[in-house]
């Protein structure tokens, strides 16, 4: 049963990679799958080129998410297995147009990193802060 609710993602070549775009308000359950394809043709093949012959496959692909307005789980769950997709073919991938209610819910889901930033509340390379030193106050008395 069709409810004509949109044509499906379609790709959009860009200089350092190719976009994908997740269709809104929420994705349904057929778009992980189209997804999914595409992405894995898209490693395969290469961006779709104006000739017969398709370019080399790209180092990165973008995931397009500004259209998702009403993230759920069925949006994590399918950038999980898109960011497992690529990773299985040696791609990387990035989460780009993200809002703060898709954004805490990756966080929540330990997939910050799709994001490309730095997770909340570590040190940049697990070093430790410099200049921090435990002191002692002579005066204290020990327990």
């Amino acid at each position: 049963m069709s409810c004509g609710r949109r044509a499906g993602p379609h790709p959009v070549n860009t200089s350092d990679g190719t976009t994908l775009t997740v269709p809104g308000p929420a994705p349904g359950p057929g778009d992980t799958a189209a997804l999914c394809a595409r992405l894995i043709d898209l490693c395969r093949h290469g961006p779709p080129g104006p000739g017969a012959d398709p370019g080399p496959a790209p180092g990165s692909v973008h995931v397009d998410v500004s259209a998702v307005t009403e993230p759920g789980l069925a949006a994590v769950d399918l950038l999980a297995r898109l960011a497992l997709t690529a990773r299985r073919h040696g791609t990387r991938l990035r989460v780009t147009g993200a809002g703060g209610r898709l954004r805490a819910l990756l966080a929540l889901a330990g997939l910050t990193d799709l994001l490309g930033q730095q997770p909340l509340g570590q040190a940049e390379h697990r070093e430790p802060p410099v200049g921090v030193q435990e002191g002692i106050d002579p005066d204290d008395l020990p327990v």
